[in-house]
């Protein structure tokens, strides 16, 4: 079990690499766009990511899981078909994508209220032509655990849309049409690339036609897709009531805060796509889910908890200062939405969806986003008619994540046949956050500089030494991470 544990943690940790690499370069482009956008113009860009990332979960129809849940099924041989069944699926979607973001262009720029987003979507419109059919690869290596070859993707990709999005911008004007058009270009050279390494694991095999059809997997994934359409509304109404109500340079604002810590959804997403296919195998081959299945969960939320509580405390006491270091003074609000939505990564760092998914209560998994989706319109609404706080929206944002992911945890605890308390490491959590949180209060109180970057700087140091002492003390094993890496 330890081998097993060992190599899982190497596989989801390679996943992290690529994802925190590649978010690296993601801020860095959110970074140079801020300085060199005006509000509005940078506004633009990101309703533009909004519109695109709100409506992919709808035209996804929850494919992109069925990679992780099909391929262990299957032997290898047979690996291509279901990929091959998949892709063209999520090729046709992607078409579909394209042609509705080119003709309700107008019908969202109306929506939004920003009549400068018709011409800028309708640039952007072949990108979900393009990426949709690359979705999967994280799920596919991770299956066969290679998982340092979607790593290099992912930071592949995001280096050529940095080069694509930024380079032009100054070789020809900083606007949102000129990026937009790089954006394009990266994404049809990324396509190509994804293609390739989807098909790079069967070579050398011979391929067989796979027992599950497209209607097995359609079937499969039409719960998700209605999970998936009750998280987009989840996911987009902070952005419509912020973007439709407060205007566009709230909106700017608001984008460059109100965002959960990357690292968290990273390290949270490689555990997701490394567990996933390992639980849906053990599922499917009726093993004990208390004997086989809990430790592993306990092991994995342990070591993520190990990585991510630190990085949530110091990011919640230097929220603001964080934000006008990566997008400048004028962005001083953006600390206020950053530190709101951080109270909710103490939540959030459980890979509950691949025990959900891979025991198959899509159902209840639909029912707890569409309950939750209903509650939190209603809520925002009322927020926004009777206070008028962008503030406000963002708190009741977080408290309903937060209680969502407790009626997720409730099935888990029922399925472990445990408490819910026991699904939490609870003496590894206060051994990380009281003692973090005593000494940023500290911090908090004398180490008050004129320079941002040296306060972050003299402040991650203090704290990083601290808590090294702090984990030896305390004996909290740090070394076992970088063991599965390295081995």
């Amino acid at each position: 079990m330890v081998k097993n544990s060992d190599s899982n943690t190497r596989q989801a940790i390679w996943v992290a690499i690529g994802s925190c690499t590649a978010f690296g370069f993601t801020i860095i482009s959110s970074m140079i766009l801020s300085r060199y956008f005006n509000k509005v113009e940078y506004g633009t860009y990101k309703q533009v990511m909004y519109v695109y990332s709100t409506l992919l979960i709808i035209f996804t129809l929850g494919l992109p899981q069925a990679f992780g849940y099909f391929l262990p099924r299957v032997p290898i041989v047979q690996g291509k078909s279901i990929v091959n069944k998949i892709t063209i699926v999520l090729l046709f979607m992607g078409l579909i994508f394209s042609m509705s973001l080119f003709i309700g262009s107008s019908l969202i720029a109306s929506i939004l209220k920003n009549p400068d987003l018709i011409t800028a979507i309708r640039i952007f419109s072949p990108v979900p032509l393009l990426l949709l059919p690359t979705m999967g690869l994280d799920s596919i290596y991770a299956t066969y655990k290679k998982t340092y070859v979607s790593a290099i993707y992912n930071i592949l990709t995001k280096i050529l849309q940095l080069i694509f999005v930024i380079v032009p911008i100054f070789i020809f004007s900083p606007t949102v049409k000129v990026a937009l058009i790089g954006f394009v270009i990266a994404s049809f050279i990324s396509a190509l690339i994804a293609l390739y390494l989807k098909n790079k694991p069967f070579k050398g095999y011979t391929n067989i036609a796979s027992n599950y059809n497209i209607k097995d997997i359609i079937r499969f994934s039409l719960p998700l897709m209605a999970a998936g359409i009750w998280g987009m509304i989840i996911n987009s109404t902070d952005q419509f009531f912020i973007s439709r109500y407060f205007g566009t340079v709230t909106f700017a604002e608001f984008s460059n805060g109100a965002m959960e810590l990357p690292f968290v959804g990273m390290i949270v997403s490689a555990c997701s796509t490394v567990l996933y296919p390992l639980f849906s195998k053990y599922s499917h081959d009726g093993l004990d889910a208390k004997e086989k299945i809990y430790p592993i969960w306990l092991s994995v939320f342990s070591k993520t908890a190990m990585l991510i509580y630190p990085l949530v405390v110091f990011c919640w006491f230097y929220s603001s200062q964080i934000m006008e270091f990566l997008y400048g003074t004028q962005y001083e609000h953006s600390g206020i939405y950053f530190r709101i939505k951080l109270f909710g990564n103490l939540f959030t760092l459980i890979a509950f969806a691949p025990v959900i998914l891979s025991i198959g209560a899509t159902k209840y998994y639909a029912k707890v986003h569409a309950y939750g989706a209903i509650v939190l319109v209603i809520l925002e609404w009322l927020a926004v008619k009777i206070v008028y706080d962008p503030y406000i929206v963002i708190v009741i944002s977080v408290l309903c994540h937060i209680s969502r992911i407790l009626l997720l945890l409730h099935l888990i605890a029922k399925y472990f046949k445990v408490s819910l308390i026991m699904l939490f490491p609870i003496n590894l959590i206060f051994k990380i956050i009281v003692p973090s949180s005593i000494l940023l209060l500290i911090l908090e109180r004398f180490l008050n500089l004129n320079s941002l970057f040296l306060e972050l700087l003299i402040g991650g140091s203090v704290y990083i030494i601290f808590m090294v002492v702090v984990s030896i003390i305390l004996k909290i094993n740090y070394k076992t991470l970088f063991k599965s890496l390295v081995k």
